[in-house]
This record gives structure tokens, sequence and C-alpha cells, in this order.
């Protein structure tokens, strides 16, 4: 059944090194959407008890966490005049945390746009493999069609993936990661 023994190693191991930081009122943080998620969510479908549970309801993405915790509310934004289009993670859709990155933007002072759209089109390593590769850019053809709609002058995307997807096609500029605009907002 695929990998799943070694999945639920692997998150053994992270809940073990976590679980303490966690107990200490520590909160884990990811950059990257798929890694908070696998946290957040497929941990406690691998694994049972506190220990797992405790670590999953405390892990935030980093845009969730600066909302969460409204930290960019004591960070002194210049003005910005930049409009953004905002395509969110499918993982974090999955899991209701996508909408996190478009608070903070705006506080910052940014005008986003969230994009409606689904999966960028690569879901991983789907895109990556040459037998789903027509499908992957007939997906970011989609997600592209719909940047083309927005009057945003660039494009934030927190996954790699989706980055990468987008930054492969010209038409669709290169787009910067949440928590980049956010630093590039700073006074």
């Amino acid at each position: 059944m695929g990998f799943l023994d070694r999945a639920r190693t692997r998150a053994e191991a992270t809940v073990d090194v976590l679980a303490p930081a966690v107990a200490e009122g520590r909160t884990p943080v990811f950059v990257e959407p798929s890694d908070a998620v696998v946290v957040q969510d497929d941990y406690e479908d691998l694994l049972d008890g506190p220990a797992v549970e405790r670590v999953a309801a405390e892990t935030c993405g980093v845009m969730e966490y600066l909302d969460r915790e409204r930290l960019d509310d004591h960070l002194a934004f210049g003005p910005v005049d930049e409009a953004l289009a905002y395509h969110g993670h499918c993982n974090q859709k999955a899991v209701g945390t996508d909408h996190h990155a478009v608070g903070v933007l705006r506080r910052a002072g940014y005008r986003v746009d969230p994009v409606d759209s689904t999966c960028c089109g690569m879901a991983g390593s789907f895109g990556y493999e040459r037998e789903h590769y027509a499908r992957s850019q007939a997906i970011a053809d989609i997600l592209v069609d719909g940047i083309g709609d927005s009057d945003a002058d660039g494009v934030v995307a927190p996954g790699t993936s989706c980055r990468t997807q987008l930054s492969d096609r010209a038409d669709a500029g290169e787009p910067a990661h949440p928590i980049e605009k956010v630093e590039a907002a700073l006074q």
C-alpha cells in the first residue's frame, strides 16, 4: 500500500521532535503550505495520540501564523501601490487556511485579487510526470486565464510547485511567495 509505513515512521520522528517544543508553548511554522498541511491534517490519519493532536493543532503556515497571531499589526509597512493576483495552494484550500495570506497582504497595503482557482496542475510530482504533462498544462491554462482576468501588477502564490508552474508560463509573470511581498512592504 504505497509508502504508508515510511510516511508513518517519518511522521512519528517529526512529532517526536516537535511535541516537546509545542509543550513549551512554541508553534511549528512552515513556509511551504504542503508541509504545514501534512502536519496539520495528514499526521492525524497516520498516527494516534495526544502528542500528534497537539502538534497538528499548533502547526501553522507562515501566513496563517502571522494572521492568527495578528503579528503584522506590529509591523511598520510603507506605502504600497501594487495589486496582486493571489493563487492559494490547493492543500490549504482543502483544509480552509488559504485565506490567511490575503488578509495579511491587504493589511500590508496591497490590493489583492484572489484568483478563483483550484490546483495549479502540478499536484506534487504529478505535473513533472511525462504521462500527466498535457493534463497538468491544461489545468495551468485555467489558472493563467484567471490571472489574466485580474488587473493585478503581479502574481503571488505560496506553493513552490505553484510558483514553478506559473514561472514556466511566460504569460503569467514571475510569482512571489506571499512572505516575500510582506517583506517588500516593510519600511
